[in-house]
Formats: C-alpha cells, structure tokens, sequence
C-alpha cells in the first residue's frame, strides 16, 4: 500500500491519471476498463456525428478503418480488450455502417477478404489481440 498523506519531494499522490489518453488507475483492471470506457463512447460519438453523410458502403469501411479504429488500436497495444467494450465497438460499427437499416450483412460476412466475396472490415478482437501480443513481444526482446 502507498501512504497517500507523505509527498515524496513535493510531489502529491494522485489516486489516477491520465498520461497520452490513456487513464492510469490504482489497478490495472480499472485502469483498462476506465480506458476502454472512455474508447467505446469516443466511438459512439464519432459515428453519431458521421452518421448522416452520404456515404457508400465502401467509403463507410474506409472511414471505419481509418478514423474511428485509430483510438481503438492505440488503447489496444496497451491493455487487452474487454469483451463487452469489443461488443460495444462491433455494435458501433454496425449501426454506422447498416444506417439503422432493417437489411444488414452479419459481421463475419463483411470482415471476410474480397476475393471471399466480403468487404474486408477488419476484425476488431483479433486485431486488438495481435497488436497487444506483438507490443508483448517487442518489449520482452528489447535489449
């Protein structure tokens, strides 16, 4: 346990922080799931405010990839994902995508590569995953 009432060279103890977007907490599970909360309603909010542009399917999974999947990438290279916050983030995906609409393609259809007749979403867990146990690998063989 830390003394939270001693400052160590003037400097006061803080029960949690937030250093480059990500929260740090006196725990690791409150930290990941503080981070990953503050992910999932980023996302929200991204494809609430992209929702209405006139965009096609295509142009939909581009903008998936590459803005609303940056912050998620980020977070995942430091803490695992959270199985209701990657459920979360496929439901924001989906409802960005289908627009509401009644028709929608499951998940797995649209994540399947284009020469297996899918349009190439990535997959969110397997990529989170990847990224954190190629972030694991690179900092236990660093010299």
């Amino acid at each position: 346990m830390w003394d939270t009432t001693v400052n160590t060279m003037g400097i006061p103890y803080y029960e949690n922080m937030k250093i480059l977007g990500i929260h740090f907490t006196s725990t690791i599970s409150q930290s990941a799931l503080k981070s990953w909360s503050v992910v999932t309603d980023g996302l929200r909010a991204q494809a609430c405010e992209a929702y209405y542009r006139e965009l096609s399917l295509n142009k939909r999974i581009h903008f998936v990839h590459t803005l609303m999947s940056a912050r998620v990438w980020f977070t995942a290279q430091i803490f695992p994902t959270l199985p209701t916050c990657e459920r979360q983030i496929n439901t924001a995906i989906t409802w960005f995508l289908w627009r509401g609409s009644i028709f929608r393609v499951p998940l797995s259809t649209i994540q399947r590569r284009k020469l297996q007749f899918g349009w190439n979403l990535i997959n969110v867990g397997a990529e989170s995953r990847a990224l954190l146990h190629f972030r694991l690998q690179t900092q236990s063989t660093a010299p």
